[in-house]
């Protein structure tokens, strides 16, 4: 299937979830992250805040879980005009608005870094990187919203920047259409397992 045809079929077998699967499928995702990744050896670590209305996996309970046991330093996104992403420290004091998708963002950008700038500031640390999806398939390749904003921040990740999908459905079996522009996934966190990819 082509990314169009995927982005389709998985936008609506998200919308049909239940709040009760959306919270069992989320447990159990944030426990997979907890038990299988080797969360220690990272920081900082990159995480999305979720468009819950899209039933997005909730990744709040894994950065309260982060805050509570493992103290990384948090980052989060906000998406500017021009496609990018800047990337701001994520603290319990952050202020967040929402953006017209839906997504909460950080409202003070004094100190965003730049993608380059990210990785630039982290170049001899593990870094870990955590990214939204609709689908993925077994070969590590993932289809987003269609705004190429995560490929164009992954571009500068350095050898020790790992990248986790999270995605509440299991992979499909081949995404048809990609391209060399598309950052693949290095695994990917599922109800059912963790994908090595």
């Amino acid at each position: 299937m082509t990314k169009a045809e995927i982005r389709k079929i998985y936008k609506d077998k998200r919308k049909a979830l239940t709040v009760e699967q959306c919270e069992k499928f989320n447990k159990k995702i944030h426990d997979l992250v907890f038990s299988r990744l080797a969360i220690h050896r990272y920081s900082p670590i990159h995480l999305f805040l979720p468009i819950l209305r899209n039933n997005e996996p909730n990744t709040h309970l894994i950065i309260n879980t982060l805050r509570k046991d493992f103290a990384p330093d948090l980052y989060i996104s906000k998406s500017l005009e021009n496609g990018e992403l800047v990337h701001v420290k994520y603290e319990v004091s952050t202020i967040l608005e929402t953006n017209a998708w839906g997504i909460e963002e950080p409202k003070d950008l004094t100190e965003s870094l730049s993608s380059e700038a990210f990785f630039e500031k982290y170049k001899t640390e593990d870094i870990l990187i955590f990214v939204p999806l609709l689908a993925f398939d077994k070969k590590g390749n993932r289809v987003g919203y269609g705004k190429g904003y995560y490929d164009k921040f992954l571009q500068f990740a350095t050898q020790d920047t790992t990248i986790v999908g999270l995605s509440i459905f299991e992979p499909v079996e081949l995404i048809e259409d990609t391209d060399a522009f598309d950052i693949k996934i290095n695994f990917c966190v599922t109800p059912e397992r963790v994908w090595q990819l």
